[in-house]
């Protein structure tokens, strides 16, 4: 059958957009985007920080109004939606921070907004009637009267999903529905999702994760710098291919590069005994030049150490020796002080300040090293920028704006270029999953970065869920299990098959790596 006949031949688009374009201060981001979604198919939407795909979503959701284009929905099209009016055309979109109330029950979250009444009064016992049906049509059986804060994230997910197709959606948006969950709750989801989709419901996943895409969507789409670079079946594509048209070049070049650590030398930073709440007693050493990876399952100690090497966290034992100095941290800025810093995980909460410039995200930590004689030198800040932004790629490169505007990835490096100023004299930077919800082409600028600041005089500590990310990035790899060291491996050794062979043996009583 030729392409032609195929596409003949293809189920109509329950949800369209056509020649999209949209314009931020004349700058183009999104370029003649065009997509479709068909009836009862899972469709993944992938691309770089920066691509274009929050900006799509918005426009689809009414939140934005595109320059021009057009959107299609079961059989009409509109120029521009606004939110209202894109719920009742029949969009529903999740975004990757639910609206969900943790407080209150789940029957409660289901019908927050929209309760069914009688009168002044809420027909609860309908609701519930109706929640315990719509949660058993996707496989969930919960305790409608428990607060929902009390499940976990997958569960707020599928809360959020029975919401969302009360309203009976032409097309379901998810947004990185499984960036913050456990790989157990992705697990579940991805059922849910499935049903959804053997119930005719059109969706549309926007995803980082590869796997993801080859094990859920039917079909895949790539935006890049806002245009459509790869639409077709997945069954037709190999995950080269789709990173190549991710970030516009090919994989080999995300290699991990950069010398060995020094051999030879004393550690720089090194740990002896340390003993805190849920973690230790452990010892490690982290040598000039090294990144150090840590591995674990969810609740290992990993986020627990890199706290308590930044005094974000009190230990009751232990010592830290910093090039030879004895450290005595009394909290992260004492830690900042004697030269180590932290990224940490939750980029949003305790890393990137919204409605901060860009540029005053940067040299949040610099100001004073930057200034002089208690004045600020704002030219000096200017070129701070300028240049690490430069190192970093960052996305655009706009000093003035706010940083909750920046796309995920471009945030994150925000966050990470805060450390990378010479004048700050960082000797180890921690990084708590530090591509978290990043893309591909990101993630190479962030590993690139770190690689150059740690050199062959400084040392980093990465904490990750990705083995992945610790083979291009790590030089060893430390597996943490219920608060201590369970083995060390050299980086040629930490397959992906063993670090989690590694995790889940060590968190066995008895089981040995």
């Amino acid at each position: 059958m030729t392409a032609s006949k195929a596409e003949a031949a293809a189920p109509a688009a329950a949800f369209a957009v056509r020649a999209l374009h949209k314009s931020y201060g004349g700058v183009p981001v999104l370029r003649g985007v065009d997509l479709d979604v068909r009836p009862g198919e899972i469709h993944a939407l992938l691309g770089a920080n920066g691509a274009g795909k929050s900006t799509l979503i918005k426009c689809i959701a009414g939140v934005t109004q595109p320059d021009s284009g057009a959107i299609e929905i079961g059989g009409s099209s509109y120029a521009q939606l606004t939110p209202s009016s894109s719920r009742a055309a029949g969009v529903a979109v999740i975004y990757q921070e639910l609206s969900v109330a943790p407080t209150l029950s789940v029957t409660a979250n289901v019908f927050l907004g929209n309760e069914r009444r009688f009168g002044p009064f809420v027909r609860h016992r309908a609701q519930a009637r109706e929640a315990k049906r719509a949660l058993a049509d996707l496989g969930m059986d919960l305790d409608l009267a428990r607060p929902l804060g009390s499940y976990g994230a997958a569960e707020s997910q599928v809360v959020e999903i029975v919401k969302a197709l009360r309203s009976e959606p032409q097309v379901l948006i998810l947004d990185e529905p499984t960036a913050s969950l456990t790989q157990k709750e992705a697990e579940q989801l991805a059922d849910k999702m499935r049903a959804l989709r053997a119930q005719g419901v059109p969706l549309l996943f926007v995803t980082h994760r590869l796997d993801e895409v080859f094990a859920l969507a039917d079909r895949v789409s790539i935006l890049r710098a806002g245009k459509i670079v790869l639409s077709k079946a997945t069954s037709d594509c190999t995950p080269r291919e789709l990173v190549t048209a991710i970030v516009g070049r090919d994989p080999e070049t995300l290699a991990r590069t950069g010398a060995a650590p020094s051999t030879g030398r004393p550690p720089l930073l090194a740990v002896r005994d340390l003993v805190g709440p849920d973690l230790g007693p452990l010892d490690l050493d982290v040598f000039p030049g090294e990144v150090l990876g840590l591995y674990g399952l969810v609740g290992s100690g990993r986020t627990e150490l890199l706290e308590s090497l930044f005094g974000a966290r009190l230990t009751v034992h232990g010592q830290m020796v910093l090039d030879g100095d004895e450290l005595r941290l009394t909290g992260p800025g004492a830690a900042i002080g004697a030269g180590i810093a932290l990224v940490p995980s939750d980029r949003k909460r305790k890393g990137i300040i919204g409605e901060l410039s860009a540029q005053a995200n940067v040299i949040l930590s610099s100001g004073r090293a930057l200034g002089h004689a208690g004045f600020r030198r704002r030219a000096a800040e200017g070129r701070s920028f300028r240049s690490i932004g430069k190192e970093l790629d960052l996305r655009p490169l706009n000093p003035g704006l706010e940083g909750r505007r920046f796309s995920g990835g471009n945030q994150q490096k925000l966050v990470v270029g805060r450390w990378l100023q010479p004048e700050l004299g960082c000797r180890i930077l921690l990084l708590d999953e530090p591509t978290q919800g990043v893309d591909v082409g990101a993630r190479a600028d962030l590993y690139r970065a770190v690689r150059a600041f740690v050199g062959t005089e400084r040392a980093a500590i990465v904490a990750s869920s990705e083995p992945t990310e610790l083979q291009q990035l790590a030089d060893r790899v430390i597996v943490l299990s219920r608060g201590r060291v369970a083995t060390t491996l050299p980086v040629a050794e930490a397959t992906e098959h063993r670090l989690i062979e590694l995790a889940h043996l060590s968190e066995i009583p008895g089981g040995t790596p």
